[in-house]
């Protein structure tokens, strides 16, 4: 077909768009970014990983790969699995994303969070516009119909919105279902709306009336995936009763069932001829193609990592792409079923940071794993992964003196050493009986303190094994722990806010400080004199003595000054510092860290900034923010020049210190 000169024109325009690099985007015949760099927040000079990926989309022409996390939506190219933008404007983490059919337009949902808008994305230029502010509750999913003219958006409350993408109007709210939305499609001639949800009922809506068509019970579970055939006669179901559903669409008529290999149908798509359906399980290595006419697997590609949650194909019928529980994105030879190439440093949950004492690793949880991140490179270059059945999330993380060994603290009361140059489990310390929060190596290494939930605190000997002490938090359960640079003392924090100092070598109470209201987390000072606490405020104790010091909290009358110094405008920042104030009992100081010269003090609230304090002049110095959810941890980098901070929107950022 000759194409129209108009055509040709557009066309032109978006090479040209794309030429010019506009908003983040990548020349094409030049390098990529470096994802490191990308949409950075004021202070930060690189970010580690890519956070949580909720959701993926492949653009119609094949060409981009989105994808919804927790920092923001990132663009890739989908064909060789390079960065090309990243669109932070949500204030909060993304919940899905989805492309128009003429692929310039990228529509993402915002949730989890105080922003729920649909946001509209023009690719070639990284401009936005806002379809809905809308409090519909967690835009979980999203997709267009074949002509562009219309958006549909699942919700956590149950809600599916027609929009007019055009006019920017709700077109219609379809009634029928009041149960968390897991899935939405357009069928590919425009006529009806599918959706999945928590009850276990597949519903299909005229596109046209608004009315719903059918409800389709016969799942036992929660309906997590749903798709179309390509001629839309047929739609395809699967969830939580690990069984694949097919049902004819005009009549809403079961058709057919294929039980699946695991407890949990997490995908299902239709190739594009319509003969086969690709499925992904939520608890299984096996990617199945079944045979619709058949009912039967004909191909199965053995996949790499757990857990596949989202499959898509590529326009050119060549590509199968696959996201996994884990993060990583896998981009699958059809012919030959080979991974191509793969987009991976997905993170997710730093509840922990450690640095190496030489500054060129840092060690940052991964789940059940930990992650190793190469400082000079930005890159992950080793994760570590336990072994044991039944492992959960890690807590607490702690490097040895040489580097040589990295202390992790489990949810479910474990404690594991590993070798970090080999990357493998030395040992496991038992002993604890509910969640471990806290680990912390003596300076000479010998030694290892743990404090968990059970009210216990114990020390190990690094090289045995065996507990040296069991120490008794009475009254709550211990959250943390801190040698002192002499080994002679043991630091220990409680959810009582009472902070005790134990004798190392004998295993007594020295000292107790009562009623502090902290204890969440606790650093001793380089030279041992002062002792950082956090919880309901900062404070600062001679550890000698017990004294109070210092009490850093947010005051009135010396707000505008400490802005001033932070090179904020006091009349911007004063009302949201208040309301840090006011709101203290939602929003503790959680985390706690001296610079290597003891100079300055970071603090870092659960949902409010790190603020950076100069010690001898009571003074804020800076204060950062930009992650999108909770600060779980910080850890100034040995030379002091730099601070990492972990977040459970999965990013790590890296700060600059004046």
């Amino acid at each position: 077909m000759i194409k129209s000169h108009l055509y040709q024109q557009l066309n032109l325009l978006v090479i040209i768009s794309m030429l010019l690099c506009v908003h983040g985007a990548f020349c094409v015949y030049g390098d990529p970014p470096n994802i490191t760099q990308l949409g950075l927040p004021e202070g930060a000079i690189a970010r580690l990983g890519i956070g949580g990926i909720e959701n993926i989309a492949i653009s119609p022409n094949g060409k981009h790969l989105a994808m919804a996390s927790q920092i923001g939506v990132w663009l890739y190219d989908a064909q060789t699995g390079d960065p090309i933008s990243l669109y932070t404007e949500h204030e909060t983490s993304v919940r899905s994303v989805a492309f128009s059919p003429d692929g310039f337009t990228l529509a993402s949902g915002g949730g989890l969070g105080e922003d729920r808008s649909i946001r509209l994305w023009d690719i070639r230029t990284g401009e936005h516009s806002v379809l809905s502010s809308s409090d519909y509750n967690d835009v979980g999913a999203l997709s267009f119909s074949s002509d562009g003219n219309l958006l549909v958006s699942g919700h956590h409350s149950g809600n599916v919105i027609l929009w007019d993408v055009t006019t920017a109007k709700l077109k219609h709210k379809l009634l029928g279902n009041n149960n968390q939305v897991l899935e939405v499609v357009f069928s590919p001639d425009g006529k009806t709306v599918a959706i999945g949800s928590l009850d276990a009922t597949l519903r299909l809506w005229d596109v046209e009336t608004g009315q719903l068509k059918h409800a389709c019970p016969g799942h036992t579970d929660w309906v997590r995936t749903v798709t179309f055939s390509p001629d839309s006669s047929v739609i395809a179901s699967g969830g939580g009763d690990g069984t694949i559903r097919l049902w004819d669409v005009d009549t809403g008529q079961h058709k057919n069932t294929f039980k699946g290999q695991s407890k949990l149908v997490s995908t299902v798509k239709f190739s594009h001829d319509g003969n086969y359906l690709a499925c992904g399980y939520g608890y299984h290595k096996d990617l199945q193609f079944w045979n619709v006419t058949t009912g039967k697997v004909d191909q199965v590609i053995r996949v790499p990592d757990d857990g596949i949650t989202e499959v898509l194909y590529s326009p050119d019928k060549k590509t199968l792409i696959g996201m996994h529980w884990d993060g990583n994105i896998h981009f699958w030879d059809l012919d030959t079923g080979t991974i191509k190439f793969s987009i991976k440093n997905y993170t997710r949950n730093a509840y922990a940071l450690a640095y190496t004492t030489d500054g060129k690793t840092l060690a940052s949880t991964a789940g059940n794993g930990i992650a190793l991140w190469d400082i000079e490179t930005r890159t992950q270059k080793l994760t570590l992964m336990k072994q044991q059945e039944g492992a959960t999330s890690i807590a607490a993380l702690a490097f040895s003196p040489d580097n040589r060994t990295i202390a992790s603290a489990d949810w479910n009361g474990i404690v594991n050493l590993w070798d970090s140059t080999i990357g493998e489990q030395i040992r496991t310390l038992k002993g604890h009986t509910d969640d471990v929060r806290s680990v912390a190596f003596s300076s000479d290494g010998k030694l290892l303190a743990s404090a968990g939930n059970d009210h216990a605190i114990h020390i190990w000997d690094v090289e045995t094994g065996k507990r040296i002490h069991t120490l008794e938090e009475e009254r709550g359960r211990a959250f943390s722990v801190a040698f002192s640079p002499d080994n002679l003392t043991l630091a220990s924090g409680g959810f009582n806010g009472v902070i005790r100092f134990w004798d190392v070598v004998t295993g007594d109470q020295k000292m107790m400080i009562p009623k502090t209201g902290n204890g969440f987390s606790i650093a001793y000072s380089p030279n041992g004199v002062l002792l950082a606490t956090t919880g309901m405020t900062v404070k600062l104790w001679h550890a000698k003595t017990g004294e109070e010091i210092l009490n850093l909290d947010y005051n009135s009358k010396i707000m505008d000054k400490q802005m001033q110094l932070a090179g904020r405008d006091p009349a911007k920042m004063r009302d949201r510092m208040r309301d840090f104030h006011l709101n203290m009992m939602m929003n503790m100081a959680e985390n706690v860290a001296f610079s290597p010269d003891g100079k300055t003090l970071a603090v870092a609230r659960e949902d409010g900034p790190i603020n950076l304090w100069d010690i001898e002049t009571q003074t804020l110095k800076k204060s950062f923010t930009g992650h999108k959810w909770s600060v779980e941890s910080i850890a100034f980098a040995p030379d002091g020049k730099t601070l990492a901070s972990g977040s459970t929107d999965g990013s790590i950022l890296i700060w600059e210190v004046p």
